[in-house]
C-alpha cells in the first residue's frame, strides 16, 4: 500500500505544476510581446500581460536579458541551421537566393529579433550586463561567428562556380540581410511585400556583369569587422555605467 501523502508533498505537487505553468506563460507571453513591441518592453509588462505578479517573473529570471536568452535560444539555433542549409545546397546560387528569403521569413513577424542581430539592443552588449559577459551576449557572437563560417563556404562556392562577383565576401550577405530586413520595417503592413523587391535587387547586384565589372569603392568586411562594428555601436548608444 502507498504511504500516506503528507500535507508537504501535497502542497509540493500543485506548486511545481503551478511553476511550470506561470514559465509557459511568461514565455509565451514575452515571445509575442518582444515579437510585436521589441526588446523595450519590460518585465512588468510581460507580467502584466501574462497575468502574473512582478515578483513571479523576478523569481524565474533575474534580469531581463535571462528571459531574452530563454526566449530566442531556439530562434538563433533555426536562423544558423538556414544558414547551414544555405551553405550545403547543390546549387549556390539557389542557396543564398534561399538564404536572403529565409532569413527574412524567419525575421519578418519578430521585431525583437531583428533588434538582436543588428545590435540596436543596447542593453545586450552594453550597461545591464554584469563585470562578466551575459550569455545572452555570448549567445548573440557565437551564433554570428557560426552563421559567418556557413556564409563564407556559401559564397567561397558561389565564386567558385561563376556565380557572383570574384569580390563577393560573406561579410556583404550579412550587411545584405540586414538592408533587407529594414525593408520589412520601412514597408510595414501597408507594404508587406516591399523586401521582395529588395531581394531581387540584391540578386541582380550580386551576378556577375558580362564584361569587366566596376570596382567596389571599399574592400568587404568581415564577420570579425561587422561584428566590431555592432559592439562600438552599442557603446556609443549605451548610457554611462553608475559610479
Amino acid at each position: 500500500m502507498a504511504p500516506p501523502r503528507t500535507p508537504e508533498a501535497t502542497r509540493t505537487g500543485p506548486r511545481r505544476r503551478d511553476a511550470q505553468e506561470n514559465l509557459a506563460r511568461i514565455l509565451a507571453t514575452a515571445a509575442g510581446l518582444f515579437a510585436e513591441r521589441g526588446l523595450t518592453v519590460t518585465l512588468a509588462d510581460v507580467a502584466k500581460a501574462a497575468g502574473v505578479g512582478v515578483g513571479t517573473v523576478y523569481r524565474t529570471f533575474a534580469t531581463k536579458d535571462d528571459l531574452i536568452h530563454e526566449v530566442y535560444e531556439p530562434r538563433f539555433a533555426v536562423a544558423e541551421q538556414q544558414a547551414l542549409d544555405a551553405s550545403t545546397d547543390a546549387d549556390p546560387w539557389h542557396g543564398i537566393a534561399g538564404f536572403l528569403e529565409n532569413c527574412v521569413t524567419t525575421l519578418a513577424p519578430d521585431r525583437g529579433f531583428r533588434e538582436l542581430l543588428n545590435g540596436s539592443y543596447s542593453e545586450t552588449l552594453g550597461w545591464s550586463r554584469p563585470r562578466t559577459p551575459h550569455r545572452l551576449a555570448k549567445l548573440v557572437e557565437d551564433s554570428h561567428n557560426r552563421t559567418g563560417a556557413h556564409l563564407e563556404r556559401l559564397v567561397r562556392r558561389a565564386r567558385e562556380a561563376g556565380l557572383v562577383r570574384d569580390d563577393l565576401v560573406a561579410g556583404d550577405l550579412l550587411l545584405l540581410s540586414m538592408a533587407v530586413q529594414t525593408s520589412v520595417d520601412f514597408g510595414g503592413p501597408r507594404h508587406p511585400r516591399l523586401y521582395r523587391r529588395v531581394i531581387g535587387l540584391v540578386l541582380d547586384s550580386l551576378q556577375p556583369a558580362r564584361e569587366v565589372p566596376t570596382p567596389l569603392p571599399e574592400p568587404g568586411l568581415t564577420n570579425r569587422q561587422i561584428a566590431a562594428l555592432e559592439r562600438q555601436r552599442s557603446r556609443r548608444i549605451a548610457p554611462p555605467e553608475a559610479t
